[in-house]
């Protein structure tokens, strides 16, 4: 039987998707959480649940420069797309799910 945490809604798959392209676009650039969320009309703080929760593995974060210390920036690791960050929730996913069934 399924289990709730197996599966990912389909809106939250929607905004992971909405947050890499948002990357992506800017690849070379860093991004502060609130202009992603910004960029793709979302709040802030569901880009940073988002982040962590799907894509830290994906991201290379740094803190902010002067003045902004607090600000944590983030970018797309290279050679990261949509199909790659897709392939790997998957296999994590299902991973989970056969440690979950022992």
């Amino acid at each position: 039987m399924a289990k709730t945490g197996d599966k990912i809604r389909k809106d939250e798959l929607e905004n992971v998707i909405r947050v890499v392209k948002c990357l992506e676009e800017s690849r070379t650039s860093w991004l502060w959480y609130r202009e992603i969320g910004r960029r793709c009309n979302l709040n802030h703080k569901t880009v940073s649940r988002l982040i962590d929760k799907y894509l830290r593995e994906s991201i290379i974060e740094q803190e902010g420069v002067e003045p902004f210390l607090k600000i944590k920036m983030v970018r797309i690791k290279p050679g990261v797309n949509v199909n790659s960050i897709l392939r790997y929730m998957e296999i994590k996913r299902k991973i989970e799910s056969v440690r979950s069934s022992r």
